[in-house]
């Protein structure tokens, strides 16, 4: 067996961008999932002059801390349409399904897939299989599901939100860490039960290990064609990782 270098295991060199593009839809499971897991790359996109909207799957509302006299489900799309203008995004879209009441399958594909086309997205960001929430495990496969009917000319980016994923791009979000700050602190709602915001920025120093020292905070991605995407749902092929089009 041919020895791997570890640059075929993971990035050593950090990319301005997951992948080019003029149009990028990120899914999410919950309202918050778009900021935690990809908020720097979100806010990279949207200063690089692209269009970001995000979809949120669900309503949120089996957890939070509402304000007084509003509901979470309420107060948890008020947070996100603030986190998005902190980032420089368009206002979210709201989808119809219930706090973990995703399941994956046709319906869902269908409709990640008809939002894709009707923002003609190049880059469709969704959680990792990696994930552990059903919500998250469900948006993954959906995700790499809609990819697939959209065609080659839609690049999938997983990211990571409560697991850690097998990265082939790390995206230097050192430039808008500051805003990514101030979008995750937009949830008021999920900070009060649990410090999601010290959790995520552990993990975005975590993976500047690898990186250069001016690299302060990272965000990793597994960057993938929809064929990519069916044959290797969870990167686990390691040679040739790194894929081009995010070194363009």
């Amino acid at each position: 067996m041919k020895a791997m270098s570890e640059a075929h295991a993971i990035p050593y060199q950090a990319s301005p961008l997951p992948a080019p593009a003029a149009s990028v839809l990120v899914v999410a499971p919950h309202p918050d999932d778009e900021v935690f897991g990809c908020g720097g790359a979100s806010a990279l996109y949207a200063k690089a002059g692209a269009r970001v909207q995000a979809l949120l799957l669900t309503d949120g509302g089996l957890f939070g801390v509402p304000p007084p006299g509003m509901g979470i489900v309420e107060a948890r799309k008020e947070e996100a349409r603030r986190a998005a203008a902190v980032l420089g995004c368009q206002p979210p879209e709201f989808g119809p399904y219930a706090d973990r009441g995703l399941q994956a399958g046709a319906e869902l594909a269908a409709f990640i897939a008809g939002y894709a086309r009707r923002f003609a997205v190049d880059v469709l960001l969704a959680p990792s299989p990696w994930e552990v929430h059903p919500d998250h495990r469900a948006a993954a496969q959906a995700a790499i599901d809609a990819a697939g009917q959209l065609g080659e000319g839609v690049v999938l980016v997983q990211y990571e939100v409560g697991a850690p994923l097998l990265p082939n791009v790390l995206v230097d979000i050192t430039a808008v860490w500051q805003r990514k700050q101030e979008a995750m602190a937009c949830f008021a709602s999920q900070l009060a039960m649990q410090k999601y915001d010290r959790q995520v920025e552990a993990l975005n120093v975590f993976r500047t290990y690898t990186l250069p020292q001016q690299v302060e905070v990272a965000e990793a991605f597994r960057v993938a064609t929809p064929q990519q995407a069916r044959d290797d749902p969870f990167g686990l092929e390691f040679a040739g990782r790194v894929h081009p089009v995010a070194r363009k």
